[in-house]
């Protein structure tokens, strides 16, 4: 009789399910009023743009078809009155801004939503104004942990994708969105992947 210690490796890695934006932004190039773009994309998306920083507002921008023709287009952001705070359509807490020179004005006291310019400078108007409009969706960050069992090396570059490629198409059969994204995030040894070892006792007995 003779007992043998098998080794099997599981190998554990956590991947972030997650983009660097926190938004998801849709140009709508129908002309509308204020309210009625807020009306448009919360009942086909989450809301008017909101925007968090300087990226959020490139993104933003780069959605903007390129045969568009139009000077300004509706953000979220907004006052209720020309002595009110500017708040976003949202209630975001978001302090961004990026006023043109000489703005806001308040030109005739009734410019209390806020309009982009493709240059990337924010300008007051009035709500009833008709302009196109980028509407947003939020995305989720998610963190997951993946236990995988291999023969191969799954710290070479090409495995790793290999395996992220796998779980992304999986993700999306199973309706995650189309622009789902995945990464690998480095444990607190700096590696991604962890081996844990487990032993497994096999007894071998022999018949005569």
């Amino acid at each position: 009789m003779m007992k043998t210690a098998l080794l099997l490796v599981l190998l554990k890695a956590l991947i972030a399910v997650a983009s660097s934006q926190t938004h998801v932004f849709y140009f709508v190039p129908v002309n509308l009023s204020w309210p009625g773009a807020q009306a448009h994309c919360r009942q086909h998306y989450t809301d008017l743009a909101t925007i968090d920083d300087q990226k959020d507002y490139e993104e933003l921008l780069k959605t903007v078809n390129a045969d568009f023709k139009g000077e300004w287009i509706w953000t979220g952001l907004y006052r209720t009155s020309g002595t009110a705070p500017w708040i976003w359509s949202d209630q975001s807490q978001s302090t961004f801004r990026s006023w043109g020179d000489g703005q806001p004005n308040n030109h005739g006291g009734t410019q209390h939503c806020v309009a982009t310019s493709l240059s990337g400078t924010f300008n007051d108007a009035d709500c009833y104004i008709q302009y196109a409009a980028v509407c947003y969706n939020k995305r989720r960050r998610q963190t997951v942990r993946l236990t995988v069992k291999s023969s191969q090396n799954v710290n070479d570059p090409e495995v790793k994708n290999t395996i992220l490629a796998k779980i992304e198409q999986m993700l999306k059969e199973n309706g995650f969105a189309e622009d789902v994204k995945l990464s690998y995030r480095n444990q607190s040894d700096g590696n991604i992947f962890q081996n844990t070892e487990q032993k497994i006792n096999v007894t071998e007995q022999t018949f005569l």
